[in-house]
């Protein structure tokens, strides 16, 4: 399997039992729940299926939850779609629930009139479709536009301001929704649309603490010009980050979007948040059993680069060949992984993020770049880390090590979160359990135990070099400061 992580959206074409498994089994890491499509009201039941599917089979699998945002969208389309051709004229008018034509088309947005000027852009269909405003007929209440290119447009589709200030919030009814939704189903992982800034992170956080769970990973999907702007202030909130490459591709001329992509992972990698890629990246085999020469070259770029997880979207939600599609990005993602260099990558990354407290060193961060230069120039076959809560490896992670980096945990469900951080694979462990009346047991004593469970799942054999990491308490988190080499 790929040490790259691989996330694929969950839908009518992989919804069978038998799918699922067999894309688990190809390689799929997480599931993704895209509530675009999917009520919040059955999020816990979707959710619960898969993790009962997979926990049968013996299988690990980690669900994110995709937030749809504050999307703005045609109505549904009477034909239910129809093409628009260069140079034909065409109106826009703010509308819910009346018909688009390929006469008129209405938007889901009631302050259309007001916010949009002439010569103002607006594109459909992921960009497919481009108008320009022609003339703002205020007393009619519609936008006489012209088609600068043509494509199709079919019902409840996106539509794009590239020029115009739109009234929107962050999170929308849904949103709050969903985010309460997932408090209470078996989601590991939650994710912003259309993210702006640190504002929106933190008032998604408060709807979680507030739901019962705070603590689930949020996601920040970056793909408006705001989030590109707000970055870094975004990192410092978020736990982790999607370069969602659909709405930026839109949003910012497409030329930008290869090296805004570099920017973004570089950034995610130096101050130690886990980044998917995501947006067709094997988009030609949602109908074809191979992907272009192309889709092979960017999704190995996106590993090069430094994503811990590579996304598939309607190549596995819609797709004719969903395992088909898990197995190629497993395929490509093991090439393109040979070519990481992990002394290239310790020199080339910041040697520290800076600490909270420039008076007090992070040793946690100082131990797992230890760890990182041990395994480079001491031949270390494995790094085992004893862990409660995860943070520490996603430490190494960041660095690339060429050795496998395993995390043994009493608490899988807390363990789980890594599922989308590269390289990382997570075992239960009930030795390093507390006994329940306050008393932890001392990493020295599980040593052994963990040589032990390692081999019977067939990581570690026989004459080989080990460097276990923890912290002494066991169960305090983010306080690794316990690192121990083993022959065995």
């Amino acid at each position: 399997m790929s040490r790259t992580k691989i996330v694929g959206t969950y839908g009518p074409a992989c919804e069978s039992e038998r799918t699922i498994v067999s894309m688990l089994r190809a390689g799929l890491d997480v599931f993704r729940l895209n509530l675009s499509h999917l009520e919040p009201a059955k999020l816990s039941e979707t959710a619960g299926r898969i993790r009962h599917i997979a926990e049968a089979e013996g299988l690990p699998v980690a669900i994110l939850a995709d937030m749809p945002g504050p999307k703005i969208r045609c109505t549904g389309c009477e034909p239910e779609k129809f093409q628009v051709h260069d140079g034909e004229r065409i109106e826009l008018a703010p509308g819910k629930t009346q018909t688009s034509t390929p006469r008129r088309v209405y938007i889901q947005y009631p302050h259309l009139i007001e916010d949009v000027k002439k010569d103002h852009e607006i594109a459909i269909n992921d960009g497919l479709v481009l108008l320009r405003v022609r003339r703002v007929d205020a007393k009619n209440g519609v936008l006489k536009c012209m088609v600068m290119r043509g494509g199709e447009i079919s019902s409840r589709k996106g539509v794009c301001f590239l020029h115009s200030e739109i009234r929107i919030q962050g999170l929308t009814r849904r949103d709050r929704e969903g985010l309460q939704a997932a408090t209470q189903s078996p989601v590991d992982f939650v994710a912003l649309s259309f993210v702006r800034s640190p504002d929106d992170i933190r008032k998604a956080r408060n709807i979680l603490k507030k739901a019962g769970n705070g603590k689930i990973p949020i996601v920040a999907k970056i793909e408006q010009r705001e989030a590109i702007a707000n970055l870094e202030e975004i990192l410092e909130v978020t736990d982790g980050v999607m370069v969602a490459r659909g709405d930026m591709g839109i949003e910012q001329p497409l030329e930008n979007v290869p090296l805004l992509q570099k920017d973004i992972i570089r950034r995610c990698n130096e101050t130690g948040r886990f980044v998917i890629t995501a947006t067709q990246m094997l988009e030609s085999m949602i109908e074809h059993a191979r992907p272009t020469r192309a889709e092979v070259t960017d999704v190995a770029n996106a590993i090069l680069d430094g994503s811990d997880a590579v996304m598939l979207s309607a190549e596995t939600a819609m797709g004719e060949r969903p395992v088909s599609v898990v197995r190629m990005m497993t395929r490509i993602a093991v090439i393109a992984e040979t070519r990481i260099d992990p002394a290239d990558v310790l020199h080339r990354l910041p040697t520290l993020p800076e600490p909270a407290n420039p008076e007090v060193p992070d040793l946690d961060d100082a131990l797992a770049q230890a760890a990182c230069e041990l395994a480079l120039h001491a031949r270390i076959d494995a790094l085992v880390l004893l862990s409660f809560y995860g943070s520490t490896a996603r430490r190494i992670a960041r660095y690339r090590p060429a050795c496998p980096i395993y995390v043994l945990s009493p608490y899988r469900d807390q363990c789980r979160r890594l599922a989308i951080t590269w390289g990382v694979e997570v075992f239960d462990f009930p030795e390093a359990k507390p006994d329940g009346k306050g008393a932890t047991v001392s990493p020295e004593s599980l040593i052994e135990p963990a040589i032990e469970a390692l081999r019977r799942e067939g990581r570690l054999g026989k004459k080989q070099r080990v460097a276990f990491l923890a912290g002494v308490p066991l169960d305090a988190p983010g306080a690794t400061n316990w690192l121990h080499v083993v022959e065995i």
